[in-house]
């Protein structure tokens, strides 16, 4: 009767592997199709009307953010007519290149001015004067330039050691074309003579494509090394490791597989899924063979080794990946669809990873015989240690109390210091070589941060009133001086550039004209100074709108959220009855107001993960009492993760909003394996204080390989090029250490010191 039992257990296994084998093959060929990308886009509010009104301006004008920024250094000062020829050489190589609309350089600017009848096209750089004028001509147009807001700060540096090129390619180009035109632009920068500078969304996007194909790679690979090495220091077998090592690989190859089935390519967010799915996935296998090897070593056969060990640990593990895919799945509580993508495709990725720990697993225990385990020597190297700390942990139970209690009180007092922040770039560290990029431009010029400004005016007016328009000046310069907007476009300030060049470039005349006639005339004589383009990217007449746009350094969302208030406030203030309403939009605004929900979003995905653990912890025990000493040993971590945010300055932001999240959702699963132990214990009639002490014993040495398995797996996200990565890696790593320790010593001495309280 055995033997035909086994008999049939073998078929049932082989048909498992031949399914689990044909999807995996699968799998790997769509894992192979899989695509990476960074749309910012993505990060904008789902379903809102900040970002239903910004498609809208977008439509109505263009783009904020597609562009490329050229900055070409030239140490020896740019007002050198060889620099120049080179630099008019590399605009012309610009225009050649794909998707390029429109190159922008000062070698190539020409201001229309009148001079008496006669309109006149000046250089604004004279570069091709006669040899013997040249340095002359040079000379006095950098001391004309110097005093022109309009090109210092854009076009020129303020020390005059860098110009830039402004390249404006087609609007909302696919990340196919922007990788084929930052790839082009990149190797013709290689071929200049002079050092350059680029920034823009094309360039930014294919950097952070190319760094987490790199990335996926190397997490991989370090990950799967530190596998193997945990799992031989715990099972001292090649089966004890290559059996769990499989799993996980299939679990993080079917996980990817799914992605790319339903159209999901790897972002800056998923690039640390496979690493989660395969440390949080040899969780459940090594509670497994843990419970297997123990059977093993009490004599008892194969088979019913594994149906004990599948049996005793089935009920927790299945807790665990709920509670663990459910923490996942709050993530869907954040208005980012990057981090609501990360929880489901994380959710599903653990849902996997148990589906294979209960097919594959079993199926390889059944085929292939069982490992050599001996009675004594490393196996009960563990029993004697977990006995030695356990005794430990109670002896020292007030010690325990008083220094956890003092510790919690410190990281309080940090989390109370945590701030809600977010920069375009926070992913980069300061010494990245692409933010170097940046930092270039906001240190010689306006910065790369997109500034827009809507403006609606009344349909009682046009936006061709000079009182509108003496408005708009009084707009622009409280942008200038108070808000820090550089490189200013706005209707009034070409307005007053032309007339500036209708009367013969005289520096008193760079303002609006005096009376609503002259403005008309000047209006009317637009055509001959070539300016349409620029208005027509300021104003918009069938909608009676307008635009104010530049650009500013990136100094985070919560900076730029005041200068919005004072904004309004001053308007209300110095224009109460003016005709014009303003809205401040645009690419890094929407990303901004995502920030404003984090907070917000961490506390209710929080909320619901605490809850869920609450009713399992009371369908369990049915027990106020257990409920609340299950849920503090995973609040603690979570306490000390917030004090050391607060105490070391790491701002809550798109990427540490999901760390909590995530950390809970991992680390409860100790606490679940122990109380499940508990119970088992319980039920079968033993003592409080002997339930705890098999539990402690017979849960905690898979408590600790575990623990120190995901530490290890988290810390290679340590690597990571982005910070975010970095925190995710580190930060999850010291939740998981912390909630470890609180599961073997906060949690007996609390369940022996409050269920026993409620048992007399």
């Amino acid at each position: 009767m055995e033997s035909l039992k086994t008999s049939k257990w073998k078929n049932r296994a082989r048909w498992t592997l031949a399914c689990i084998s044909l999807i995996s093959i699968a799998m790997a060929w769509r894992v192979s199709q899989i695509g990476f990308n960074y749309d910012f886009e993505s990060f904008f509010p789902e379903d809102d009307s900040h970002t239903a009104f910004y498609l809208d301006f977008r439509e109505r004008f263009e783009s904020d953010n597609d562009f490329l920024i050229v900055g070409i250094e030239s140490p020896s000062g740019i007002y050198d007519s060889e620099f120049l020829r080179a630099v008019e050489g590399y605009a012309d190589e610009l225009k050649a290149l794909p998707f390029v609309k429109s190159v922008l350089s000062p070698t190539q600017i020409r201001e229309p001015i009148r001079m008496g009848l006669s309109l006149v096209q000046r250089p604004l750089l004279r570069w091709q004067s006669p040899d013997s004028l040249v340095a002359i001509n040079l000379k006095a147009d950098s001391v004309r330039i110097a005093n022109r807001s309009n090109y210092v700060g854009t076009f020129v540096s303020q020390n005059g050691n860098a110009l830039t090129i402004q390249v404006a390619h087609e609007q909302q180009l696919s990340k196919e074309g922007c990788d084929e035109l930052a790839t082009a632009i990149l190797s013709l920068a290689e071929t200049w003579e002079h050092k350059s500078h680029i920034a823009g969304r094309a360039v930014a996007q294919k950097y952070y494509v190319d760094v987490m194909q790199g990335e996926v790679v190397l997490f991989a690979g370090v990950g799967t090394i530190i596998i193997v090495l945990f799992l031989w220091l715990a099972f001292q077998s090649v089966w004890g490791v290559v059996i769990p090592l499989l799993v996980v690989l299939l679990s993080g190859l079917w996980t990817l597989g799914i992605m790319e089935l339903t159209g999901k390519s790897i972002d800056v967010m998923t690039i640390v899924l496979p690493t989660i799915i395969f440390v949080v996935g040899i969780s459940d296998v090594v509670h497994i063979l843990s419970r297997y090897y123990e059977e093993l070593r009490g004599n008892a056969s194969q088979s019913l080794a594994i149906a004990t060990a599948f049996k005793e640990v089935g009920l927790a593990t299945f807790l665990t990946t709920l509670t663990t895919a459910i923490g996942f799945l709050t993530l869907f509580t954040s208005s980012v669809a990057p981090i609501q993508d990360f929880g489901l495709y994380a959710a599903a990725g653990v849902g996997v990873a148990y589906v294979l720990a209960f097919s594959l697993l079993p199926a390889v225990m059944v085929l292939y015989p069982a490992p050599n385990i001996t009675t004594g020597g490393y196996g009960t190297f563990w029993n004697r240690t977990l006995q030695r700390t356990l005794r430990y942990a109670l002896k020292r139970g007030l010690w325990i109390r008083w220094t956890a209690l003092v510790i919690c009180t410190l990281a309080a007092i940090g989390a109370a210091q945590i701030k809600v922040d977010n920069v375009l770039l926070e992913d980069l560290a300061d010494d990245d070589p692409f933010r170097q990029e940046f930092n270039f431009f906001e240190r010689e010029f306006a910065g790369v941060r997109p500034f827009e400004l809507a403006v609606q005016v009344d349909d009682s007016v046009s936006i061709f009133d000079l009182d509108v328009q003496r408005d708009m000046a009084k707009i622009t310069a409280y942008l200038k001086s108070n808000y820090g907007v550089g490189s200013v476009v706005s209707s009034d300030i070409i307005f007053s550039q032309i007339n500036r060049w209708s009367n013969g470039d005289g520096s008193a005349f760079e303002r609006l004209p005096s009376t609503q006639q002259k403005f008309d005339a000047m209006l009317r004589s637009i055509d001959r100074f070539g300016a349409n383009a620029g208005l027509n990217l300021v104003s918009h007449e069938a909608s009676n709108s307008l635009r104010i746009f530049g650009k500013l350094p990136d100094l985070g969302a919560q900076h730029y959220k005041q200068k919005n208030r004072e904004l309004l406030n001053w308007l209300a203030t110095a224009l109460p009855k003016s005709p014009l309403s303003l809205r401040v939009t645009g690419t890094a605004h929407l990303i901004d107001l995502n920030i404003g929900s984090l907070a917000g979003d961490m506390v209710k995905g929080l909320s619901i993960a605490f809850l869920i653990v609450a009713l399992i912890a009371g369908l369990m025990f049915r027990s106020v009492t257990m409920v609340l000493i299950s849920l503090v040993p995973n609040f603690i971590p979570l306490l000390l993760i917030a004090g050391i945010m607060g105490w070391t300055g790491i701002d809550l932001k798109l990427s540490t909003s999901i760390i909590f999240t995530i950390a809970f959702g991992i680390a409860v699963d100790d606490t679940i394996h122990f109380i499940s132990k508990l119970r088992l214990q319980l039920a079968k009639g033993r003592s409080l204080p002997y339930a705890v002490k098999r539990s402690f014993i017979g849960a905690g040495k898979a408590i600790i390989i575990t623990s120190i398995i995901l530490c290890g797996g988290f810390i290679t996200l340590s690597l990571s090029s982005f910070l975010g990565t970095f925190y995710i890696g580190v930060l999850i790593s010291l939740t998981l250490l912390f909630a470890v320790l609180a599961d073997l010593f906060v949690l007996p001495w609390l369940i022996l010191t409050f269920l026993s309280t409620e048992e007399k």
